[in-house]
């Protein structure tokens, strides 16, 4: 059977999804002329990357719906209402109600109130945690005051919408420079959440307090000191999360509060199974640690590879390998494989890269190898 091609991001913005977003509009408004709305929305999609295309179907949709912003919204939200359901199994099925979300930020923002009340009743649909931002950076106290209502919201998607539209740093996202001169706002919001009972609610809270942790680390630090404090299980979990970018920096802080060594005692050795390597291949990675100390560590285990970038540039990430407790005087050898396969988000260029070890956020050792 032939391989299936690969579907990108803004594939999901393609025709079927037209069609879907004009059956729900023509569905909402019989005076809605959907034959105009699809040959406007076809017209030079294929050629747009994925936020283009969403601008490009607002702008489509616009044109079809009433000039009245009260009269349009209740135009959109009926849609919504009645949102075809897309290709069960199609991770990309969402993307069609994204330009419906988005017009209420593109439209909406002088209609303040009914338009945060829209964007909660849509949000199920396709997470609003963009188009909200729209709100936030108009009057970011006003739209505090509705966000801390919606922290008891009974759908999970609402209270998401909390913690995800107010992230400073939200990859694709506006960001938001007033969170980020002060998160304190923010904070007091995913306090109100970082028990919900949903674990998409909970890994969204993580994910903002990681996003503030780049800017604001020692208050990060003290926040989660003070969730850890008789935390259940899910809590712990999401500080762990939260504190992810911390941990790979070895910031001390956020080190004790997970309770590992900040300053490890252990000597270790990597060894690569290949001294060359061709894109698109792995690279097995052998690390043997030897404790030193007289007591038994917990040592958090990551390891960086400073990839080549154009113009002879070098850049490192970090990649998890381990946690473990290693006792006193105890040796362990710790085996991964790392896939050098070209991503959407990291191109790869060939020439010499070196991997390193970190322990708690200290490099212990590295070595070299060349890609091809």
């Amino acid at each position: 059977m032939a391989d299936q091609p690969t579907r990108l991001m803004k594939d999901g913005l393609d025709k079927e999804a037209v069609t879907r977003l004009r059956t729900a509009l023509c569905v909402a408004d019989a005076k809605f002329d959907g034959a105009a709305f699809q040959r406007r929305a076809m017209r030079g999609l294929s050629s747009l990357e994925l936020k283009d295309r969403v601008r490009h179907l607002i702008k489509a949709m616009s044109a079809g719906l009433p000039h009245d912003y009260p009269r349009a919204l209740q135009v959109v939200l009926a849609a919504g209402e009645n949102f075809p359901a897309g290709i069960e199994g199609d991770s990309l099925s969402g993307f069609a109600a994204w330009p419906l979300i988005d017009w209420v930020a593109e439209c909406g923002v002088e209609h303040f109130d009914l338009s945060l009340d829209a964007l909660r009743r849509l949000t199920p649909l396709f997470s609003a945690e963009f188009a909200v931002r729209a709100f936030i950076l108009a009057d970011s106290k006003r739209a505090l005051k509705t966000f801390s209502g919606w922290c008891d919201d009974e759908n999970s998607h609402v209270r998401r919408l909390v913690s995800e539209g107010t992230r400073p740093l939200l990859p694709w996202g506006q960001q938001l420079p007033v969170f980020r001169a002060d998160p304190a706002p923010v904070v007091a919001l995913l306090t109100k959440l970082r028990d919900d009972p949903s674990e998409y609610v909970r890994r969204s809270v993580a994910n903002n307090l990681n996003d503030i942790a780049k800017d604001h680390p020692a208050l990060v630090v003290k926040t989660a000191r003070t969730w850890w404090a008789d935390a259940s299980d899910e809590r712990r979990a999401l500080v762990r999360h939260g504190l992810r970018t911390l941990v790979k920096r070895g910031d001390a802080g956020a080190l004790r509060v997970l309770g590992f060594a900040t300053n490890p005692k252990v000597s270790a050795q990597l060894s690569l199974s290949k001294s060359s390597l061709a894109i698109g291949r792995s690279l097995a990675l052998s690390l043997t640690l030897k404790s030193t100390a007289k007591r038994t560590q917990k040592l958090v285990v990551d390891y960086a590879v400073h990839h080549q970038r154009s113009g002879g540039k070098v850049s490192a990430k970090v990649f998890k390998w381990k946690n473990i407790d290693l006792a006193a005087g105890a040796e362990i050898t710790l085996t991964k494989k790392h896939a050098f396969v070209p991503r959407s988000v990291r191109r790869l260029y060939p020439g010499e890269h070196r991997i390193e070890v970190l322990v708690g956020g200290k490099v212990l050792a590295e070595a070299c190898f060349d890609l091809t």
